[in-house]
């Protein structure tokens, strides 16, 4: 399958953005980004949608310079609806980039901040912070900043436990926060001076063990093992982790449960663009279907799936032509939807378990404005199985939230 029957862009902002080929990419310092009116106004992205069936509203997470980081979309009549994140954000809190959560219990949201500025302005930004934002009564309560002066690069919730575990970056550890308490610490170091691990986002499986990837240390040696990004599982429980010796699979590698889907045409490994030159198995999505297993997306763009009674990995198919695989949802149903692709080449997967193919849908160019989106960041799913797709880092207009239909 190569189409949608319907996509369609939804546009917040839509700057039309210059020079960044030609004066910004690797010149620029951050404080100029800031000092350019239509960059700081006008260069947004999706990072992050959460679809509410309370509501029936999706709430979108965005990059932007600005602060202004928080809206709910209405798809019934297709508007967006600013949720005044500036109240409580400073001058470095300019993402939520993963992941915006909802907790059933509370009704309330969940995010962390992330960072966009250069490292000579840390002593400033005090740190990324965790906020809950009560949608009933439109309030917003920071929570805490769980490491002082890194930021979140992703969350995952234990609701039930009453912790939030998530990603720093640009320096990566992995830390727990307790809710109730307000306290935040430092588990683990997951990258190191040697190696960038960016594990995007953990998933927390039904026996409340926390899963993510590390990058191994190797202090001793001068040289990358086999296997240099691997899996790790913790549980709060004894504080018990277990760091396993493999990692997700590779693109190159042959074995796999399902013949690859289609690909665009034309659409070529675009890894050599990413921090990420090589296929180490960079973890680039988690998504746990609430039973048995967590699928995963590598930046390199395999699908593959990890069985929490055994701790296996299995390779499902390549599925993301260019590479960048960072939309994973798993709807009510069962059915696991993905969405990545660079460079104009992106796609939409979906997978429905117990079939023998995964279907790919691309050519995602709404007809009414002759374009598509240039990169997806993520992705969810109404009960309708409408897909909501988060454009980010387009660097010629804004970015825009797209909904699309498969047949």
């Amino acid at each position: 399958m190569t189409h949608t029957t319907e996509i369609k862009a939804h546009i917040l902002r839509d700057y039309r953005l210059a020079g960044w080929q030609e004066r910004i990419v690797g010149r620029w310092h951050y404080r100029q980004l800031v000092a350019d009116d239509d960059w700081r106004n006008g260069w947004i992205s999706f990072d992050t949608v959460t679809y509410n069936p309370d509501d029936g509203a999706v709430y979108c997470g965005l990059n932007s310079i600005d602060g202004d980081l928080l809206y709910r979309f209405e798809p019934a009549t297709e508007r967006f609806i600013g949720l005044n994140s500036r109240r409580w954000t400073d001058p470095f809190d300019v993402k939520i980039h993963r992941t915006l959560l909802h907790n059933r219990s509370d009704r309330c949201f969940y995010f962390g901040t992330s960072l966009l500025h250069d490292i000579d302005q840390q002593r400033e930004a005090p740190g990324g912070k965790l906020v809950r934002y009560d949608l009933t009564a439109d309030r917003y309560d920071v929570l805490g900043v769980p490491v002082p002066m890194l930021y979140i690069q992703s969350i995952a919730a234990d609701f039930a436990r009453g912790k939030i575990y998530g990603f720093t970056y640009p320096a990566e550890a992995l830390f727990e926060f307790d809710l109730a308490g307000r306290r935040g610490e430092v588990l683990a170091y997951t990258g190191n001076a040697m190696f960038f691990s960016q594990p995007h986002n953990p998933v927390v499986d039904g026996a409340g063990w926390l899963w993510g990837t590390y990058a191994e240390t190797r202090a001793w040696d001068e040289k990358l093992s086999d296997v240099p990004i691997r899996l790790f599982k913790y549980h709060p429980e004894g504080r018990r982790f277990v760091w396993f010796d493999h990692g997700l699979p590779r693109k190159a590698d042959r074995r796999q449960l399902l013949p690859d889907p289609p690909a665009p045409a034309g659409a070529a490994s675009a890894l050599a663009e990413t921090r990420h030159r090589d296929d180490f198995g960079f973890c680039d999505s988690m998504a746990y279907d609430g039973k048995r297993y967590i699928y995963a997306g590598t930046v390199a763009g395999a699908l593959c799936r990890i069985d929490t009674q055994t701790d296996a990995v299995e390779k499902m198919a390549n599925v993301m032509a260019t590479g960048r695989f960072p939309g994973l949802t798993v709807a009510e149903d069962g059915t696991l939807y993905g969405a990545g692709g660079m460079k104009g080449h992106t796609q939409v997967i979906r997978y429905r378990p117990g079939d023998e193919r995964i279907d790919s849908f691309f050519d995602l160019v709404d007809p009414a404005i002759n374009d598509g989106p240039a990169r997806i960041h993520e992705l969810a799913v109404d009960r309708d199985h409408q897909l909501y797709l988060a454009e980010n880092d387009n660097h010629q207009r804004s970015s825009y939230l797209w909904t699309a239909r498969l047949p």
